[in-house]
């Protein structure tokens, strides 16, 4: 899977398959985001205090990397950085589809008892995986998209609502 488009709606509503949709979702913007940029893009930041671009991607994968160990019952670990653009991407991609596997393969009750476990040993319910990491790599998600406009490389034309590349 590439996430150039939305891959088929699930056979049905459940909370697993709502997250799958949603994972698939952070997976199609990811991919349309990051397609097409360049290293000239990388250390664009739009203020000295933002991070610039290949700081945005490095953390976005850490929240992937994050979200995939919690799913599979792991304490959550800082992510070193890649900092490169094509490995992070490809990187980022791949734990993104790893992650709609892990959901699709998990029902509600296997679901229900996951613990986002943190290196300080606290932990918190499933529910923090979905504002924390995941609500997080979405909003980081859109700063690329700005971003890379004001940079002067703005993303591929797509259709969010349907999920489809229109080249």
């Amino acid at each position: 899977m590439n996430y150039r488009n939305i891959p088929d709606y699930p056979a049905g509503v459940t909370a697993n398959t709502i997250l799958v949709r949603m994972i698939d979702g952070l997976g199609f913007r990811y991919y349309w985001a990051t397609e097409g940029l360049t290293e000239n893009e990388m250390q664009f930041r739009p203020h000295e205090t933002s991070m610039n671009l290949v700081e945005l991607l490095d953390h976005i994968h850490h929240l992937a990397n994050v979200s995939n160990r919690v799913l599979h019952g792991l304490q959550s670990e800082k992510t070193p950085p890649v900092g490169s653009l094509e490995p992070i991407r490809n990187s980022t991609l791949k734990l993104i589809e790893t992650m709609r596997e892990r959901l699709g393969t998990m029902n509600s009750e296997e679901l229900a008892v996951v613990k986002f476990r943190r290196a300080d040993g606290a932990e918190f319910p499933f529910w923090h995986l979905i504002n924390g990491p995941i609500a997080d790599a979405l909003t980081h998600v859109g700063q690329i998209n700005s971003w890379r406009r004001m940079a002067g490389n703005p993303q591929p034309k797509t259709d969010v609502f349907l999920g489809k590349a229109l080249n």
